[in-house]
């Protein structure tokens, strides 16, 4: 980075992973390689996109700082599996068809918006492997009556089976991040969910107060709050007020 002139920018919370031993451990956590590519959600440096190259996957990376995207079309010219679409993949990514696999290294800010998107995809896709700040991780993750659940957890809970691949302390970055990290597995739950959307309006104004008991907040009948209530139990309830109308 130094030798072009590059720097992390904090607007776009990067954090480079700088141990490529971690790289490939990510990278084996996808399933084996498939015909279509990959896709890889800011690439950066290029640690993970090598790691899945070396274990046989396609890339397709999506990659919004410019100085990185010049030095990766460099770094990886002469590779045929590698492709690198340049923009915000909150908005390049739905102009490209879904893929089964999808990964990386995401920032806190782009982490919530992106897997929302992809869990509404249709079909979402069937493995997501991604680095986050273990408290947005511990948010996707959380149980019922807890601070940490809500509509996001909701949702993904009931589109995806999800599981922690391992803790990733600062010193593994460059710069080094205040948070700790975690990688995540997501991967499809087999049951086939229909109308994710609403489904998803109707948890998150559930949630919307969080002291409120649901009678005072949607059309049911229910003396509870939405923490109490597991991602199945959030399903019920929505198509028992769809059959209503």
């Amino acid at each position: 980075m130094a030798t072009r002139g590059l720097r992390p920018l904090r607007q776009l919370g990067q954090n480079f992973l700088a141990e490529p031993a971690l790289a490939t451990v990510i990278a084996h956590a996808l399933p084996k390689a498939k015909t279509e590519p990959v896709q890889e959600i800011g690439p950066g440096l290029g640690a993970l996109t090598r790691a899945l190259l070396t274990i046989g996957h396609s890339v397709e990376a999506f990659e919004i700082d410019h100085g990185l995207i010049s030095w990766l079309r460099e770094e990886f010219e002469k590779e045929p599996r590698f492709q690198l679409i340049e923009g915000d993949a909150l908005k390049t990514l739905p102009q490209h068809p879904p893929r089964a696999h999808v990964c990386g290294n995401l920032p806190y800010s782009i982490s919530t918006p992106l897997l929302v998107q992809l869990a509404l995809r249709s079909p979402p896709p069937e493995v997501i492997v991604v680095t986050l700040q273990k408290e947005v991780a511990d948010r996707y993750l959380a149980l019922t009556r807890t601070s940490e659940y809500g509509a996001v957890s909701v949702l993904l809970q009931s589109v995806f089976d999800i599981e922690k691949i391992r803790h990733l302390p600062p010193e593994v970055f460059y710069p080094r991040p205040q948070v700790d990290s975690a990688v995540l597995r997501l991967t499809r739950r087999p049951i086939s969910l229909t109308d994710l959307e609403p489904f998803h309006a109707f948890v998150k104004k559930g949630f919307s107060q969080r002291r409120k008991k649901l009678r005072g907040l949607l059309s049911v009948d229910l003396d509870l709050r939405a923490e109490e209530l597991n991602p199945s139990e959030w399903r019920t309830l929505y198509e028992s007020t769809r059959r209503k109308v």
